[in-house]
């Protein structure tokens, strides 16, 4: 669950810290969310083996999946960095959310012992609305790029 904690800090801190400076919040938006896609995406790099776990075992390649995904992530973070507001890039990332969200679900109900899916079906009660959270925050700083 201490994924979950910091992939909320590190979304929502920039825009906190943007918004009590009066700086460009926008651009703090984006950033967040970069430094999310930045940290999950190393994660596949750290914890392959176990981030394996995470995809059934009929899914054919599945570490090679695991560190693609890894290399997208890390992708989609350089591309927030270099276009912020780009409703193409932020669809994209709404769809990946969309596309990864039932690993989450498998690994909760299969309670693998990473990022709090070991806590079982309750964890998707915090997993789901951080989705949900990232999909929203996409939607309104790199889709429509208002905030």
């Amino acid at each position: 669950m201490k994924q979950l904690a910091i992939i909320c800090a590190l979304l929502v801190v920039p825009w906190i810290v943007a918004s009590a400076m009066g700086a460009g919040v926008e651009w703090a938006g984006g950033f967040g969310l970069a430094l999310v896609f930045g940290f999950t995406g190393l994660g596949h790099f750290v914890k392959t083996d176990t981030m394996t776990e995470m995809l059934p075992r009929s899914i054919p390649g599945r570490r090679a999946l695991i560190l693609a995904s890894g290399i997208f992530e890390l992708l989609l973070a350089i591309l927030l960095l270099a276009w912020p507001k780009s409703p193409l890039l932020g669809l994209t990332i709404i769809g990946f959310l969309i596309v990864i969200f039932p690993a989450n679900v498998y690994a909760a109900l299969q309670r693998i012992p990473f990022g709090g899916h070991s806590a079982g079906p309750i964890y998707l009660f915090l997993r789901a609305p951080v989705q949900l959270l990232l999909i929203l925050w996409t939607y309104g700083f790199v889709v429509k790029g208002e905030g």
